[in-house]
């Protein structure tokens, strides 16, 4: 990086003054940008085989043998005797693991030969990153845990060593449990984009580079066919440690394979690199890097801290030298990647919390839908979330509905009886009488009666979100009082013809195109800045439907802010404060007695999970 000493004294100057791949798609495929770091040339990477990648030129027998295990089949795949070339942004370099586990075979993704691995590839890609080194507010909510290993050997020596035998173990529990150990270039996507995880993702990390992560590591990674991320210190390659250590040979082809990243672990693993100074910081966390950039022929992305000990002076450090990433660790205080304050001090858990911490790993919810559509056939699930200090239960999945009921009831009481497996409270009503189920606005539940609106009260509902519901979508559009009263007039609201189920006016959208809504935007809706227990439903970004309660007060501006970093498409107001109730499979999952409500939005299994357990 420097070649002279006045270069590096510059540098340390400028540093002292202030604050200064493409795609890795994993789970049917491991994926890797063919040009690589555009700051390094690597000789090493020069070959005939790359540059044929570069042209998006592959052997005959590539595409076509793989295709099947890809689940793309033939007809993804192109007649390689054209002897196509693509521009370079349109080519991937990437591997799949064959039926056995045990190996893996190159193949080119490109638009004209796996074209739907391709146009995820190309969406994710195309996420906007958010300024390093913040964490992407949507990977805020998921739960990616790295879980550190030190030695393996037959016999421990230590109580956190590991033998082989309870590696394996482990590596089955982790297939048994059908957790998807991903790349630490996915998670770093995820972290910077907010891409979305396989299901159930988590990453495997081993620590010091000792001789077992060659003997024993490397051969379950490929038998497995797992990735992991390896951190390494330079010294310990001489093989002067008390304990047995990798050699560059066999450093080297580990390197060379796609399961395998190598992080900088610094030059000596000083014990806390706060205690050093400047110019050996230099050495630890820059040179250490360009050595193993050097002696590899790679690029070298990730840093991690020895010890898990750093502070506002190693990170910068640890910016300038241009790590993408750096690990740490702390055994206070073990928590998820995206619980992590920012990318340049990633959490991690030690290898014993295995069993414990693995069964919560989540990806996220997935990623927006391209078509602006509706996806009404996903599981039902229940989620905490705490974002910005405030914590909410969010319930998603299923096919979205209403139940109208004939007075006030609790919100399970409503279900009850009803193939509804959640519900949250709905619209606004009439407080007149204690046993009245009067609506403000008008209303209409699966397909029932269309009951009016007051027509008094009707035009102070204006520019409320009208809500409406189909089998296949959900449309919110600004409530007319003089257009909006009848049912012929609801009903013409849908575009394409499809029967309108259920009907009724909304708080105020909290999320709209994507955006949550500004102050100006809430009108003269009561108290909806004022602090209060929430009740909320609209359409995530992937199309499904999505219900859910603050668990704590916030104010209306705050939860679309809160619901926008969720991935809310469009997110409604409804009754909140006292009315504010909440139902999962026929129990209340609030903390307080409600007062009684006349109407809610449920979520309904989609059809193929009723006819499920229904047979």
């Amino acid at each position: 990086m420097f070649s002279s000493p006045s270069q590096w004294l510059h540098f340390k100057s400028a540093l002292c003054c202030g604050s200064g791949v493409l795609m890795a798609v994993y789970g049917l495929i491991t994926v890797q940008s063919v040009y690589g770091d555009n700051s390094t040339e690597y000789q090493t990477l020069e070959t005939t085989e790359i540059k044929r990648s570069i042209k998006c030129q592959s052997p005959d027998v590539e595409l076509a043998s793989d295709a099947g295990s890809l689940g793309l089949g033939t007809k993804n795949v192109i007649n390689t005797a054209q002897n196509t070339s693509l521009a370079l942004e349109n080519c991937l370099n990437g591997v799949i693991p064959l039926e056995n586990g045990a190996t893996t075979q190159k193949i080119i993704v490109s638009p004209a030969t796996f074209p739907e691995l391709w146009k995820i590839a190309s969406t994710a890609s195309n996420t906007v990153e958010i300024p390093f080194p913040n964490i992407h507010p949507s990977a805020r909510g998921a739960k990616v845990p790295i879980f550190m290993y030190h030695d393996i050997l037959p016999r421990k020596e230590v109580f956190f060593d590991v033998t082989p035998e309870e590696l394996e173990a482990h590596f089955k529990y982790i297939q048994e449990q059908g957790l998807t150990p991903i790349s630490i270039d996915l998670l770093l996507d995820h972290l910077q984009k907010g891409v979305p995880l396989p299901d159930k993702p988590i990453l495997l990390s081993f620590d010091d580079g000792y001789g077992g992560h060659y003997k024993y590591v490397y051969p379950l990674l490929k038998k497995y066919g797992y990735p992991a991320v390896f951190s390494v210190y330079v010294t310990k390659m001489d093989g002067k440690t008390a304990r047995s250590s990798l050699t560059w040979e066999q450093l080297k082809e580990m390197a060379a394979d796609p399961l395998v990243t190598i992080a900088s672990h610094t030059i000596k693993h000083p014990r806390d690199l706060r205690e050093l100074s400047d110019d050996e910081l230099f050495q630890e966390i820059i040179t250490s890097k360009e050595t193993f950039e050097q002696r590899l022929g790679i690029p070298i992305k990730y840093f991690t801290y020895p010890e898990g000990k750093y502070d506002a002076r190693v990170k910068q450090w640890t910016m300038a030298a241009g790590y993408k990433m750096a690990l740490s660790m702390d055994d206070n205080q073990e928590i998820f990647a995206g619980q992590s304050p920012d990318l340049l001090s990633i959490g991690r858990f030690g290898q014993s919390q295995l069993t414990v911490i693995a069964q919560e790993a989540w990806g996220g919810y997935p990623g927006p839908k391209e078509d602006g559509g509706f996806d009404f056939t996903m599981e039902i699930s229940k989620r905490d979330h705490k974002i910005d200090g405030i914590n909410l239960m969010v319930i998603n999945g299923g096919k979205p509905g209403t139940i109208h009921a004939d007075s006030r009831y609790q919100v399970p009481e409503i279900i009850a009886g009803t193939d509804a497996m959640a519900a949250v409270d709905g619209a606004f009503f009439s407080l007149k009488y204690l046993d009245s189920n009067v609506m403000i606005g008008p209303v209409m539940s699966q397909g029932g009666e269309f009951v009016p609106g007051n027509a008094s009260e009707n035009p102070r509902l204006n520019g409320r979100p009208l809500v409406l519901i189909t089998d296949k979508w959900v449309k919110f559009v600004p409530f007319d009082a003089e257009i909006h009263n009848t049912w012929k007039e609801v009903q013409g609201e849908s575009h394409d013809g499809e029967l309108i189920t259920d009907a009724f006016v909304g708080a105020a959208w909290l999320v709209r195109d994507s955006q949550a809504q500004s102050y100006e935007s809430f009108g003269n809706l009561f108290d909806f800045y004022v602090p209060r227990h929430r009740a909320f439903w609209g359409i995530h970004q992937s199309g499904q439907p999505m219900i859910g309660v603050s668990k704590d007060p916030v104010d209306s501006i705050q939860l679309g802010e809160i619901l926008q970093k969720l991935g809310f498409r469009d997110a409604i107001m409804l009754d909140s404060g006292a009315s504010t109730s909440l139902a999962f499979e026929g129990q209340s999952v609030v903390e307080y007695t409600p007062r009684p409500v006349p109407h809610v939005v449920v979520l309904f299994p989609a059809l193929s999970a009723l006819l499920e357990t229904k047979k």
